[in-house]
């Protein structure tokens, strides 16, 4: 991205198809609201330069037409676009992206491909108003895919939670309840 950013621009996730609005920039943070101000994300120039497309400013809303799937799943799945930051067991820290999540897991994108079964630790970052959130729980990698871009390759995880605090798990349900309200 060789352009200048400006609060107001519009981005759109190539992973997700969500349309977000820059709102706020600080050094090299962003925080980003979707554009039906369901959800906030904040993230570093570098995700917005890998993971989003900036949006013409002549380009208009257009309106879509949703399909209800009714799906048989303990817990609904709601999408999202968050930064996560995740660890194996050679203790490196990298990054990946959720781009959906459940009280019982998470679907993440991560730049190399697990194995089933593994564990990880995950350190989630999301906003819930104006709080900015980090929860770190372990989780099992139950299944993976892989998606192939233009340029870029994605392992896109299936995770579930084997252990997080009773408190993360409040935290997560209030956020999760505030994409479901209308």
């Amino acid at each position: 991205m060789d352009f200048p950013l400006g609060v107001g621009d519009k981005f759109k996730s190539i992973i997700t198809g969500a349309t977000y609005v820059l709102k706020k920039i600080k050094d090299k943070m962003m925080v980003l609201e979707r554009i039906d101000k369901k959800s906030q994300l904040l993230t570093e120039l570098s995700s917005l330069k890998l993971f989003y497309k900036k949006e013409e400013k002549e380009e208009q809303t257009k309106s879509r037409n949703g399909t209800l799937n009714f799906e048989k799943r303990r817990y609904p799945r709601f999408s999202v676009d968050l930064p996560v930051e995740y660890t194996r067991k050679d203790l490196i820290v990298k990054q990946g992206r959720v781009i959906n999540a459940s009280e019982g897991g998470l679907l993440v994108c991560f730049p190399e491909q697990m194995d089933i079964g593994q564990h990880l630790r995950l350190k989630l970052f999301f906003t819930s108003g104006s709080e900015l959130n980090m929860m770190e729980v372990v989780n099992q990698v139950v299944r993976m895919d892989v998606y192939i871009g233009k340029d870029w390759r994605d392992y896109r995880t299936g995770v579930k939670f084997v252990d997080m605090s009773l408190e993360d798990q409040c935290t997560l349900k209030i956020f999760l309840s505030t994409l479901s309200s209308p």
